[in-house]
């Protein structure tokens, strides 16, 4: 049975270029914290057109997003 983990990479506190924005560090693959957030997982269905901040205020690229993009700010 295949099982989540927790990692830098399932948190929500992950921005871009993999930087984590609790510590102000660039994280690895395999790295985890205490301030960890569960962020629900993308899929390869994951793109700005399910994201629920495409086309609103709340997107942080709105010049970049478009149907087929997706970016760390991702959420379901």
């Amino acid at each position: 049975m295949l099982k989540s983990v927790s990692t830098c990479l399932s948190c929500e506190n992950l921005i871009e270029n993999f930087k984590c924005k609790i510590h102000d560090l660039e994280v690895e693959l395999n790295n985890v914290c205490d301030s960890h957030v569960f962020k629900p997982f993308l899929t390869k269905e994951s793109s700005c057109n399910n994201c629920v901040s495409f086309n609103t205020d709340n997107c942080s690229h709105p010049k970049q997003a478009s149907e087929s993009l997706l970016c760390f700010d991702w959420k379901n």
